[in-house]
């Protein structure tokens, strides 16, 4: 952690474990921090309400307020909780060699994998042809993204070389979305994602529940 000693939990806004706030939970039982849940109900507009609205304009979890900073989009939480609190080395430094891979990773994470593994996600209520065209282009597209993770995972246990990091966090929750087309048996991908699993912040965080 920098010098800043910390006066009060971090608090986590979410709707469930299992959102895009359980990167977010896992990073930080990985960093040891204290933190807090405040789980919100979309059915009774904790959402909408005017005070959630001035910390999060859209309405969307999660949202992480941090001794009175308030941050959302789960990959920049990651990125901010990361670099602020070194009480892990779950980021490279700035002047690391490893800073520019971290990055990229972090980034590929949202921008390339999930964007397309949210798709498997819109199926309900579209046509048996509507359906298989979202599928199609899913495994198409997980066909091509699966080859830098596959290639670099077949040299090493996690994302750096230098071992596990935020970026392996915001990786392995987005994976399972798409298990089918990106975990397939004995790749280098399921491996990685037995290993990941097995870490008892993940455990601890039940990211990986049902």
């Amino acid at each position: 952690m920098t010098g800043e000693a910390m006066t009060k939990p971090i608090e986590l806004y979410c709707m469930a474990l299992q959102d895009r706030s359980d990167r977010v939970r896992w990073l930080l039982e990985e960093l040891e921090l204290p933190y807090q849940n405040h789980f919100l109900k979309k059915a009774q507009g904790d959402l909408d309400s005017k005070d959630y609205r001035k910390m999060n304009p859209m309405g969307r979890v999660p949202t992480l307020i941090d001794q009175g900073t308030v941050i959302h989009e789960s990959a920049a939480i990651c990125l901010y909780l990361a670099d602020k609190y070194r009480t892990k080395k779950m980021a490279p430094s700035l002047d690391s060699p490893e800073r520019a891979a971290y990055l990229q990773w972090m980034v590929f994470s949202t921008a390339s994998l999930e964007c397309i593994v949210a798709r498997m996600f819109t199926l309900q209520g579209k046509t048996e042809a509507q359906k298989n065209d979202i599928l199609q282009t899913v495994q198409e597209q997980c066909a091509i993204l699966e080859k830098p993770l596959n290639a670099v995972l077949s040299q090493q246990d996690y994302l750096l070389a230098s071992g596990f990091s935020a970026a392996d966090i915001m990786m392995a929750a987005v994976i399972p979305g798409a298990s089918e087309y990106l975990m397939k048996p004995g790749s280098a991908i399921a491996k990685y994602m037995e290993r990941v699993m097995q870490r008892p912040t993940a455990i601890k965080a039940k990211v990986f529940e049902n």
